[in-house]
């Protein structure tokens, strides 16, 4: 499928505010992105997956067949923990359960690792791009790090509070937006994602 890149309309897959604060200053200035907030009577898309990846292709697939006319990105995301065994992974957002809110998925994994003496962990997250039901690429990207022992920060969401980078003491939530947005794994996934965008501009 040919990307038609005179205007960087997106359109993201989410109801979620905090993800979308965070695509629209990932994505800066070229782009322009609105959600799925003021859309209404959309059919639930079951997030049947067993990766990532499957997940947001799931999703970035079905949006775009509701609306064939725009370009539609969708990830999924998730915290993998070495000492659970990749637990929460593709569970993260309802690890404590359907609809769970951060805080009790925050505290449930503390509780898990209540003595845990290995507390390694990644993010990762996976974006797809499709239009009109057509998957045209999927990005990734991962950052490595350990679970705090205990809730720090205000700043960020999901398990930002408990989960320190490689090469930092402050974890996500303790860092100022800017610097997060340097290292984490959506960054990376959507630096991936510009960039594809700019190789396909660049082939036309």
């Amino acid at each position: 499928m040919t990307v038609n890149l005179s205007a960087m309309d997106l359109l993201l897959a989410t109801r979620n505010q905090h993800k979308t604060r965070e695509f629209v200053q990932l994505l800066g200035p070229n782009f322009t992105l609105r959600d799925l907030t003021n859309e209404r009577d959309l059919p639930e898309i079951l997030e049947t997956g067993r990766t990532f990846e499957e997940n947001a292709v799931i999703k970035a697939t079905a949006i775009s067949k509701i609306f064939p006319h725009e370009m539609v990105i969708a990830d999924d995301s998730g915290l993998e923990v070495g000492a659970l065994e990749g637990a929460p992974g593709i569970f993260s957002a309802r690890y404590a359960g359907e609809n769970a809110s951060d805080r009790r998925n925050v505290e449930k994994l503390l509780r898990e690792l209540q003595g845990a003496p290995e507390r390694s962990a990644r993010f990762g997250c996976i974006i797809a791009l499709a239009k009109d039901g057509e998957l045209i690429a999927t990005v990734a990207g991962e950052v490595g790090g350990t679970i705090a022992e205990s809730s720090r920060g205000k700043n960020g969401f999901g398990y930002d509070p408990i989960f320190v980078p490689k090469g930092f003491e402050e974890t996500f939530a303790e860092l100022p937006s800017d610097t997060k947005n340097a290292i984490s794994h959506r960054a990376k996934a959507v630096s991936e994602l510009v960039r594809y965008f700019n190789t396909a501009h660049r082939s036309e």
